[in-house]
């Protein structure tokens, strides 16, 4: 037996789903983590790719019976037979007894300008209805298909207005269910809509695309499993009831996942991925032209950005509100094109003038950062197919309610903020998502349009552990395997970090970083709430160990024992959490022992 075996608790970046993490051991649910964030959120994806989490923009994806789908001529019967899943969860779309198109939609839409997949199962029942899946503007705008379950036939794509780039295919399921694709293009909002229809010409559309007729009240068909994405591929079917709350592995850090715990922080750009929206970028001497690469979300949104022909600087720019006094960092994708560098700035509120900026020249050829001035922390992080994510950190100056975030073209790595040069209309780089937001590190990508966001901090957590025989009066030994632990100074405010703890005594361990600058994680123990740092981590993977046995505790991190013996007096260690409010961890594995473990034990698992 191995001593993974012995353990009464394993929490890997395993299966999940919403609102749930499940655990290895125990394997019948008793482990699993309750997460909450009460946002989307986006993740790096195994192909390398920024995606939303989760990626299916459509709530309530077998419940179209809920209130989040409107219904027009056509009622919902729910879990009315057996779904694609072998569950009682498919829906029955059914025809009302009056003239009128006949179809569930969902508005306000969750879909913007741009390219899309929608997608949906469907099976035949009463009357052989066709069933038309089409995207529209609730207007003369739109994109439709039709699709036969009963046949099997699909009819050609009719798009509309401005939509574009219309296509279609069906899979089939077994035992009659099939899974009808339509993908398109649009300049405006899309309204994912299912409609019923007699016939499957596609041609008797009307203004959104779909087909008004006399129902007979009976007729339908049946329905499971909506999804719309970004791009042009339909993805594996993800279900969602509210869209929050969902764990994300995210593989930023190699091709095996952690599970990823991040503060919550507000991106206070706008049209962070349209950069020629003029009522929200500004630009002097550049060309901004929208759509001209694949971004680092794998869909044709990424924009070029052009030098004209005059000898200045070139720049994109724009001011928003901030706090005085207050870190804030300003990151972009940045692709190289024409241009082999590109300059980040934060002035006003940052610099008492623009040529005193507080910048950075960033080296798209090498992936280095090439020079910074005025103090500048910056950093680039690859992403593969040669995007780079760029940011820079800066303080707010005492008494700054405003500053300004710059994205500046530059043709050399010399230190010179705001560089003149002679531009032309081929000197270009590539942009998407940009992200401004108050704290001294950039945070995974949150995506916006008019408005800023808020992503939510996340909470994974477990309690009961003492209750359940997870701890024991004996003690136990609780270890955590961490990756990407490089020094950060951890925002202000929030919870206490990665911790077990008896809440009602006041007692606990944590791993978290002090309120001071630039930092790791330092492992620590609360007793009667007074704190007390054990041990500071040394190296960006770590893998932690505390074994305590109701009076003491030995520490063991990276294969040697830091800390022996220190006082530590609780064992009914009940709660298991992330309450994160302040810095984000990468977590490859988490596990608890009802007893404590050998010191031979504890070296070997925490050996890297």
């Amino acid at each position: 037996m191995s001593l993974l075996d012995t353990a009464s608790l394993i929490v890997t970046p395993n299966a999940y789903k919403e609102g749930k993490l499940y655990s290895v051991i125990p394997s019948d649910g008793s482990g699993d983590l309750s997460v909450t964030r009460a946002t989307t959120a986006t993740r790096v994806n195994s192909a390398g790719l920024v995606e939303l989490v989760p990626y299916n923009l459509l709530s309530y994806s077998e419940r179209f019976e809920n209130a989040y789908w409107s219904k027009l001529g056509a009622t919902v019967t729910s879990n009315s037979t057996t779904s694609p899943s072998g569950t009682l969860t498919a829906d029955t779309l059914i025809e009302t007894a009056v003239t009128n198109v006949h179809e569930t939609y969902r508005t306000p839409s969750p879909a913007t300008a741009g390219t899309y997949t929608l997608s949906v199962h469907v099976k035949n029942t009463v009357g052989s209805r066709f069933l038309n899946v089409s995207a529209s503007n609730l207007g003369t705008d739109y994109a439709s298909v039709r699709f036969s379950p009963s046949t099997a036939t699909l009819s050609s794509v009719v798009v509309a207005g401005s939509f574009s780039n219309g296509s279609a295919s069906f899979e089939a399921l077994g035992n009659g269910w099939y899974r009808v694709t339509l993908t398109y293009t649009c300049s405006t909002t899309s309204v994912p809509q299912f409609a019923l229809s007699t016939d499957g010409s596609n041609s008797n559309v009307g203004s959104f695309g779909v087909q008004s007729y006399l129902g007979d009240g009976t007729s339908g068909v049946y329905l499971w499993g909506a999804q719309l994405v970004e791009g042009t591929e339909a993805k594996d079917y993800y279900p969602t009831e509210t869209r929050l709350n969902i764990p994300r592995l995210d593989y930023s850090n190699g091709t095996c996942p952690s599970i990823l715990v991040e503060p919550q922080r507000t991106n206070l750009v706008l049209s962070s991925e349209d950069f020629t929206n003029v009522a929200y970028w500004n630009n002097s001497n550049t060309t901004n032209t929208a759509n001209q690469t694949i971004s680092p979300n794998g869909t044709l949104t990424a924009d070029r950005v052009n030098g004209n022909a005059v000898n200045t600087f070139h720049r994109i720019y724009r001011s928003t509100s901030i706090s005085a006094s207050t870190s804030y960092t300003f990151s972009v994708y940045v692709k190289a094109d024409t241009l082999g560098f590109i300059q980040l700035a934060l002035n006003n509120g940052f610099t008492t003038n623009y040529l005193l900026s507080t910048y950075a020249n960033f080296n798209l050829t090498t992936g280095v950062v090439s020079q910074s001035g005025n103090g500048a922390t910056a950093k680039i992080e690859s992403l593969g197919n040669d995007w780079y994510r760029c940011s820079i950190t800066a303080t707010s100056l005492a008494g700054a309610t405003s500053g300004e975030y710059n994205i500046n073209l530059i043709n050399s790595g010399t230190l010179t903020a705001f560089q003149s040069w002679a531009g032309t209309t081929s000197d270009s780089v590539y942009l998407w998502g940009a992200q401004l937001e108050a704290g001294a590190y950039a945070t995974s990508y949150i995506p916006t349009t008019s408005a800023s966001v808020t992503r939510n901090y996340d909470i994974p957590s477990l309690g009961n552990n003492y209750t359940s025989g997870r701890i024991t009066a004996a003690g136990g030994t609780w270890f955590t395997h961490l990756i990407n632990n490089v020094p950060r100074t951890r925002d202000s405010g929030g919870g206490s970090g990665l911790r077990l703890t008896n809440v009602a005594a006041n007692n606990f361990f944590h791993i978290s970083t002090p309120n001071i600058s630039n930092q790791r994680y330092w492992i620590r123990k609360v007793v009667n709430l007074v704190n007390t740092d054990l041990y500071n981590t040394l190296t960006d993977e770590v893998k932690i160990a505390i074994n305590w046995n109701g009076t003491t505790a030995d520490i063991f991190v990276n294969g040697v024992k830091v800390i022996a013996a220190t006082a530590f007096t609780s064992v009914d260690l009940e709660n298991l959490n992330v309450n994160n409010g302040n810095i984000p961890y990468n977590i490859n594995a988490m596990a608890l022992w009802p007893t404590p473990l050998t010191d031979d034990q504890l070296e070997a698992l925490t050996t890297i």
